[in-house]
């Protein structure tokens, strides 16, 4: 397995507040579970007092999705830029990417991860349909696009100043639902593709 495998995360959830109806996650809005949030600082303090006292090498965050993803990448970026700036945190930090953010939030993030990745979800758009209504793969598949690209012309600005900033360096992620839906073995490999 891979270094990045091994380390300590702090996996959290910005909020498990979600406006989507996705009948797989226990997070979805027609589920009555215990709704929280965390504020940009609120997240920034627990992850640096975690780091500082050894128990974590770096964060995972990922969220529900509140009001938008907009809205929800915005309080992401600003926990974020307040551990890289303010706190001078170095750790790892791996970002979920919502689908459906803007491009310039995508990127905002890039700049201040490790590591990004997007939840593809399910294999087709008739499985999103059936289980996750609100979403589509188009916006799933924007931003991984967005993440491979830039992260291509990262490394090209690289070679030409080595003190480029570096977007998204230990590359991106994904996962998917597999066994839920009637996509065949061939599909899911084809997706992967």
């Amino acid at each position: 397995a891979s270094d990045v495998y091994k380390r300590q995360l702090l996996k959290v959830l910005m909020t498990n507040r979600c406006v989507y109806d996705c009948k797989y996650c226990v997070n979805r809005r027609s589920n009555e579970a215990k709704r929280a949030m965390f504020t940009p600082e609120e997240l920034a303090d627990l992850t640096i007092q975690f780091y500082r006292r050894n128990y974590i090498e770096g964060l995972f965050l990922s969220s529900g999705v509140y009001r938008s993803p907009d809205y929800t990448t915005e309080l992401m970026i600003r926990a974020l830029r307040i551990l890289r700036e303010e706190y001078r945190f170095n750790g790892y930090i791996h970002a979920k990417a919502i689908p459906g953010t803007a491009p310039e939030l995508v990127e905002q993030m890039g700049f201040l991860a490790d590591r990004l990745s997007v939840n593809i979800e399910l294999p087709s758009q008739e499985g999103l349909q059936t289980l996750a209504p609100d979403k589509n793969k188009q916006a799933i598949l924007r931003p991984m696009a967005l993440i491979r690209d830039r992260t291509a012309q990262s490394k090209a600005e690289l070679v030409q100043c080595k003190h480029a900033p570096v977007f998204a360096p230990a590359g991106q992620s994904t996962q998917l639902i597999v066994g839920a839906t009637r996509d065949t073995d061939q599909h899911i490999l084809h997706l992967t593709e």
